[in-house]
């Protein structure tokens, strides 16, 4: 017999609009959120291809900035947000792959990652 309970937590605590602005130096700023380990190697991820991309393309936009911001790609979400969930980080990681901007219609990008993924199953990719 065992002692402990098996449930899972949802780690979306607030349902409207977060303010991603908190300041990294102040240890009570902003809430806690509870998220699983996987969420965080895909924020980890895309804040790379981010700041990666920024580098390379030579762009002035900072890339803490846009980690934050609110995007129209993830439906007015911040990507820090967003990218917790596997097909924003998908996107994210597509958007600067391919240097499609700084946003986009998310039914652009839905399109070329439904095209490659049918492709792939098709072996055509």
């Amino acid at each position: 017999m065992s002692d402990t309970a098996e449930f899972e937590i949802d780690p979306y605590f607030e349902q409207a609009p977060v303010d991603w602005a908190l300041d990294p130096l102040e240890d009570r700023s902003g809430g806690m959120l509870a998220v699983h380990r996987v969420a965080l190697v895909r924020i980890a991820c895309v804040a790379a291809e981010t700041g990666a991309r920024m580098q390379r393309d030579g762009l002035a936009e900072d890339p803490v900035g846009w980690m934050v911001s609110p995007l129209e790609l993830f439906e007015g979400r911040a990507p820090i947000e967003a990218c917790m969930e596997r097909s924003a980080c998908s996107k994210a990681i597509l958007l600067h792959g391919l240097g499609l901007g700084l946003d986009a219609d998310p039914s652009v990008i839905d399109r070329l990652l439904f095209d490659h993924s049918a492709s792939l199953e098709s072996g055509r990719g």
